[in-house]
């Protein structure tokens, strides 16, 4: 009998199920907010109260605890520096779901996880571009994106004969 499980069995299994709330819980401690359907907002929101529980004190232990949950340095930098001060006094209740209503296309309740405090959305440097392309620094990318604007050169037309 399952009396007082919560859990819910989405598509794929265990190890799939918990692959998932990390991303769900990672995008949005990126991203601050996110659109998901409700069972998954139900099932996200713990994982994230805990992960920023945790986020409140800085210790080794924690910062462990994190890493093996998110296995994202970039976005346990961001717990601590940003998240964990913003709520170090407040006792839990951070996320709150909002209900959208249904999606046209499948009829599933849409809802959005939001912060019920402000919290300033920081992203680290680290975490903006993955990998940048071949060695080039930000500074040099940035150049390079602004000539390649410039440099724009219409096409020729070519003249296509017809018998």
């Amino acid at each position: 009998m399952r009396h007082g499980v919560k859990t819910v069995k989405f598509k794929g299994g265990k190890d799939a199920n918990d692959m998932l709330m990390r991303k769900l819980a990672a995008n949005f401690l990126l991203h601050g907010k996110m659109k998901t359907t409700l069972s998954k907002a139900k099932m996200v929101r713990p994982v994230v109260e805990k992960l920023v529980s945790k986020a409140r004190v800085r210790n080794e232990a924690n910062k462990n605890y994190l890493l093996r949950r998110l296995n994202d340095r970039a976005i346990v930098e961001k717990l601590f520096d940003n998240i964990g001060p913003a709520v170090s006094k407040i006792n839990g209740g951070y996320v709150r779901i909002v209900r959208l209503g249904a999606r046209l296309s499948d009829g599933s309740e849409v809802a959005r996880l939001e912060w019920v405090y402000p919290i300033v959305n920081e992203t680290p440097a680290s975490v903006k571009p993955a990998r940048p392309a071949d060695g080039i620094t930000e500074s040099k990318s940035e150049t390079a994106k602004t000539a390649k604007t410039e440099e724009v050169k219409p096409k020729a037309k070519t003249k296509i004969k017809i018998k």
